[in-house]
C-alpha cells in the first residue's frame, strides 16, 4: 500500500511549521499501476526549484546554465537521497520492518539520510561505516546522524561492514525484530523510481517554461541510481536530454555498462508495475561518463574539485562539497573550457543537502560514539578541506 496521507505520529522532528511533503509524485499519477506496486513515505517538498546561473554560464562559455536544486528536497535535510529514501521506507514498512540497516562511508550523505528520516518514521536505524579520508562534513554528519539515535559501527572496509550488518540482520531477527536492509546509497531498481518521477518532474518545469530543455544534464555517479533514473525519467517524458554522469566513488564501478544496467532494471520494474510505461531500447551511446575527475580517491578532494566549488559559490550562490557535487561540476568547468559547451543548454543537478544541521550536529557527543569513528575528531581534516 502506499503512505500518501501526509505525516504519521513520530514525524514531529522533521518540523511541523512547514508544509506536509508532497502527496503525490509524476510516475505514480502518469503511470498508476506503480502506485500499489511500489509503497512509497511522503518526504520529499517537490518539485524542487530551477535556477538559472548566467554569471556562471558566462564565465564557463556555456550557452545556459542551469542548475536543479535538489539540495532543498525537504526542509530539515535535503539532497538526492530523499527522493530514494520514500520508496525504501515504504517497502519497509511494507515488510512490517521495525529496523533499518545500512551501508557507507563515515561521513555518508546517505547513512545521515537514513537515520533522519528512519527515525522520524520509527524505525531503529543502523550504520554500517567503513573508512573514508577526513572533512569538516564527516565529523558534522556522525554527530548528527549520533543525535538522530543512529547506532554507528564501523568496519575497516566495505566487505566487512556487509557482514557486519548481516550478522546484525540474523541478531536482531532473534530477538523478535524485523530488520530490513538498505543498500549502499540507497540504490536499487525501485528506489530509482524516486529519480524517473524527478526526470518528469524536470519535464513538467521545461513544460510550464521554469526552462528550457536542457541539452546535457550533469549528474554524479556514486550509487548510480539518481543518474539512472533521470535518464528513464527524461525519455519517458519525450525529452532529448543526454545525461553526462561523472564518477566520483570509483572508475571500476561508475561504468557506462553498470549505468545502463541500472537503467534496464529499473525501466524493467516500472514495467512491471505498469504495463502502459514504456520499454525504451537503451544503448551506450544514449549518455556520457566523463572520467578524469575523482582524483586519486572516493572522498580525497581535487584542487579541480574546489575550485568548482568556489565558482558555483560566487557566480551563483549555490553551495556544493568535494566529494561528489565538486568532482562533478570540475567535469563541466573542464568542458565549458574546453569549448565544448558553447552555445548548449547545460542543467547541473545538485545531489547535496544545503539546509543546515549545525544545531542538530550540536546535539551529538564525540566522544561517545565507537572507536573508531572517534579517530575523525582526533586528526586534522584533509588539506584542501576549508
Amino acid at each position: 500500500m502506499s503512505d500518501e496521507a501526509g505525516p504519521v505520529s513520530g514525524d514531529e522532528s522533521i518540523g511541523s511549521a512547514v508544509a506536509a511533503p508532497t502527496a503525490d509524485l509524476p510516475l505514480l499519477i502518469r503511470y498508476p499501476g506503480t502506485r500499489d506496486a511500489l509503497p512509497r513515505v511522503p518526504l520529499a517538498h517537490l518539485p524542487t526549484p530551477v535556477l538559472e546561473a548566467p554569471a556562471l554560464a558566462e564565465a564557463l562559455g556555456a550557452g545556459e546554465l542551469w542548475f536543479k536544486r535538489d539540495d532543498v528536497s525537504a526542509p530539515v535535510y535535503g539532497g538526492n537521497k530523499v527522493r530514494k529514501l520514500e520508496f525504501l521506507l515504504g517497502d519497509a514498512r511494507a515488510a512490517g520492518a521495525t529496523d533499518l540497516i545500512t551501508f557507507g562511508a563515515a561521513g555518508s550523505n546517505h547513512a545521515l539520510a537514513t537515520a533522519i528520516y528512519g527515525a522520524a518514521r520509527g524505525f531503529a536505524v543502523h550504520s554500517m561505516l567503513m573508512p573514508q579520508p577526513n572533512a569538516s562534513y564527516v565529523r558534522r554528519n556522525l554527530l548528527a546522524a549520533q543525535a538522530s539515535g543512529a547506532d554507528l559501527h564501523m568496519f575497516g572496509d566495505g566487505d566487512a561492514s556487509v557482514r557486519g550488518g548481516l550478522r546484525l540482520k540474523r541478531k536482531l531477527a532473534t530477538e523478535g525484530r524485523v530488520p530490513f536492509l538498505i543498500p549502499f546509497g540507497g540504490t536499487n531498481a525501485r528506489s530509482t523510481a524516486g529519480f524517473v518521477s524527478a526526470g518528469l518532474e524536470l519535464a513538467a518545469q521545461v513544460a510550464a517554461g521554469d526552462l528550457p530543455e536542457p541539452e546535457l544534464v550533469f549528474v554524479a555517479l556514486g550509487s548510480m541510481g539518481t543518474a539512472a533514473g533521470i535518464a528513464l525519467g527524461m525519455r519517458a517524458a519525450g525529452l532529448s536530454s543526454h545525461v553526462v554522469g561523472v564518477p566520483v566513488v570509483s572508475y571500476e564501478a561508475n561504468t557506462t555498462d553498470n549505468l545502463l544496467l541500472g537503467i534496464i532494471d529499473a525501466q524493467a520494474v516500472l514495467a512491471g508495475a505498469d504495463p502502459s510505461f514504456p520499454r525504451f531500447a537503451w544503448a551506450r551511446e544514449d549518455f556520457l561518463v566523463a572520467t578524469g575527475f575523482l582524483g586519486e580517491r572516493y572522498a580525497l578532494f581535487t584542487r579541480e574539485a574546489m575550485e568548482a566549488v568556489g565558482l558555483a559559490e560566487r557566480h551563483a550562490g549555490v553551495h556544493l562539497e568535494g566529494t561528489y557535487t565538486g568532482k562533478t561540476l570540475s567535469a563541466l568547468v573542464a568542458q565549458g573550457r574546453g569549448g565544448a559547451l558553447r552555445g548548449k543548454r547545460v542543467l547541473f543537478w545538485n545531489t547535496y543537502n544545503s539546509r543546515d544541521i549545525g544545531e542538530l550536529a550540536g546535539r551529538g557527543d564525540a566522544s561517545k560514539l565507537p572507536k573508531g569513528l572517534r579517530s575523525y575528531f582526533d586528526q586534522d581534516v584533509q588539506e584542501l578541506d576549508g
